[in-house]
């Protein structure tokens, strides 16, 4: 058995060695339809396995069948194989550990006893196989027709990938997804496929079992991230569609789901007003759910957060939210992990602005964009100190601040067993 310390160093490695296979393979001749720096290579590395999105070159002109195919691999390692990974490694090394500890290390699996781990992995496996299957051959539909048998195929494989791991890699010549503004198909399909995967892998097993039916039965976890997820997606729209009157319903809609963490865009961002760009940056902020392909806070996190400070506002000590009593140590993490992006935020930005001549809130966005993987950016050029920020911002949002914090900092068993006297201070 390793020592505490060491197990969060796991998914560190794990993902620094994955990108680094990756980065390789990208950067190698075969791969490549014209060469590449290994800079440019390992960037789009790490935001293909941290499924973020953001990119210096372009995925269509710069890499060939075979590069796309490690692109395509590199999006599943990162999203459905780190759902279940760890989780593996801790079973084959005889480790056992409560569920508990390993939300600390990975921040994407949640459940209620390490014995249901191997249950879930099944399940997942199952599902996530379910569901992709079903995407590719919806988006078939649409790519056969316009792109021939094989290469509309593969198109549908890699979207449906790019779009349930909440990456947005897309194999367009530029401008994302800007040339399917008007088509409703695609779009629809696309929409589905990135709430399933910000979601969460459990709280769909939960719909699941209750056959999508009765809501009371699911656990508090599932209604926190339904509740807060519909609303999350929906006034967005609203509010995009009045700040943006000249773009659709439809793709008011699809900007508000991918900016929960998957990075496709059916607009031009540029041209938003300062108000879009910050209900944007709110969104990438929130992101998905735990134990999804989304980055971000996490909703559940800010649910919290938003339910403690209503609590304090009416005067009470404790945490309710759906008639439950949210345990004081939840609240204290998910306040932590907020206040730890805020201030990663703040020091990025700072030092990224220095280097850059480009406007403050567009180099806010694309630091969020990066921490919380989701992908959408306004920058067009940036200084080689930016794009350093932003590869370090995707490898830390995919790890997570915490468990980056805690690979690296001494944990104190014998403080568990001391009480200090209480005082109270004024606020």
């Amino acid at each position: 058995m390793i020592s505490k310390k060491k197990s969060y160093l796991v998914p560190l490695f794990g993902f620094a060695f994955i990108i680094l296979i990756s980065a390789i393979l990208l950067y190698l001749p075969i791969t490549n339809n014209k060469a590449i720096s290994f800079k440019d290579a390992l960037y789009t590395a790490i935001s293909g396995v941290t499924c973020t999105g953001l990119l210096k070159v372009n995925i269509y002109n710069q890499f060939n069948f075979l590069g796309q195919l490690v692109l395509a691999i590199s999006m599943e390692i990162g999203a459905l194989g780190f759902v279940i990974f760890i989780a593996y490694v801790w079973t084959i090394m005889g480790k056992k550990m409560k569920m508990s500890d390993i939300i600390m290390i990975n921040d994407n699996i949640s459940g209620d006893s390490y014995s249901a781990i191997k249950e879930y992995s099944v399940f997942i496996i199952n599902l996530i196989m379910k569901v992709q299957i079903i995407g590719v051959i919806f988006l078939c539909v649409k790519f056969i027709p316009d792109l021939g048998v094989l290469k509309g195929i593969w198109y549908s494989i890699f979207y449906t990938i790019s779009a349930f791991s909440n990456t947005g890699f897309d194999l367009t010549s530029g401008n994302s997804l800007l040339q399917y503004k008007n088509d409703i198909y695609l779009q629809v399909i696309l929409i589905i496929l990135m709430i399933l995967g910000s979601i969460g892998i459990f709280a769909l097993q939960d719909l699941y079992i209750n056959k999508f039916k009765n809501f009371k039965k699911l656990k508090l976890q599932s209604k926190i991230i339904l509740t807060y997820s519909i609303f999350v997606i929906i006034v967005p729209v609203f509010l995009l569609k009045f700040l943006e009157p000249n773009i659709s319903l439809l793709n008011c809609l699809f900007m508000s789901a991918t900016s929960r963490s998957t990075g496709f865009s059916i607009a031009n961002l540029q041209e938003f007003s300062t108000i879009s760009k910050v209900i944007l940056i709110v969104l990438m902020i929130i992101g998905g759910s735990p134990a999804s392909t989304a980055g971000g806070v996490r909703i559940v996190s800010i649910a919290i957060i938003l339910s403690t400070m209503v609590s304090t506002l009416k005067g009470n000590d404790e945490t309710i939210m759906f008639w439950r009593k949210i345990p004081n140590s939840l609240v204290r993490k998910a306040f932590t992990i907020f206040m730890l992006f805020l201030i990663i935020l703040f020091i990025s930005t700072m030092v990224f602005s220095y280097y850059s001549d480009e406007n403050l809130l567009d180099i806010v966005f694309d630091s969020v964009s990066a921490i919380t993987t989701t992908g959408l950016t306004i920058l067009q050029n940036q200084p080689v100190a930016g794009d350093i920020i932003l590869m370090a911002l995707m490898f830390i949002g995919r790890v997570g601040p915490l468990s980056m914090i805690l690979a690296f900092t001494r944990n104190n068993e014998k403080s568990k067993f001391i009480q200090y006297p209480e005082e109270i201070v004024i606020l």
